[in-house]
């Protein structure tokens, strides 16, 4: 060890605190930004061309290894996007998630088999663990997804959707909003 490095720590006697930032990066060392990261890689190399989409194809393995997520390269994600827990998500060719959007474990985002276009998700929206969001519908700015639910139409901003086949709640009263604020 290089001197300025050694320290030497008897009993009784506490080592030296290290100075704790003040801000922390968020996400930085989470596993959405890693399979985010992951992404963002593998969608610039699909496009690059042919011989991108070879690398495309390796990275695309690793997030299903490492993360046991799927994120199709065609995928459009936002900034923002926050996957808690990544494993189980599956995210469809051509969705559209938008910036702030919240998406907990095994969530499917995909076509239907008629029309084989994706959803698009607006800011703000969050989609809760195990719910299935098929189809070309649009899933509003802020609306919440409940758990388990199946969304195969159109969610309006601030609104719920629950159940199987999902149905759309009003959205809670502004005064509970700022409640739970």
């Amino acid at each position: 060890m290089r001197p300025e490095r050694e320290m030497a720590v008897t009993f009784g006697e506490a080592p030296p605190l290290l100075p704790v930032p003040t801000r922390l990066p968020v996400g930085r060392m989470s596993p959405s930004s890693g399979v985010l990261r992951a992404w963002q890689r593998m969608s610039a190399l699909w496009a690059s061309g042919p011989a991108g989409r070879v690398l495309a194809r390796a990275i695309r393995g690793h997030i299903r290894r490492a993360y046991g997520c799927y994120i199709a390269p065609t995928t459009k994600v936002g900034e923002a996007v926050y996957l808690p827990h990544p494993v189980g998500v599956v995210i469809g060719d051509n969705a559209v998630i938008a910036d702030g959007v919240t998406i907990y474990q095994n969530v499917t985002i995909g076509q239907d088999g008629a029309a084989g276009r994706c959803p698009r998700i607006d800011a703000g929206a969050t989609i809760f663990a195990g719910a299935t969001v098929i189809g070309d519908i649009e899933i509003g700015a802020g609306a919440v997804i409940g758990a388990n639910a199946v969304v195969k139409t159109s969610v309006p901003a601030g609104h719920i959707a629950v159940g199987v086949p999902a149905r759309i709640l009003p959205p809670r009263p502004a005064a509970r909003v700022e409640a739970v604020r």
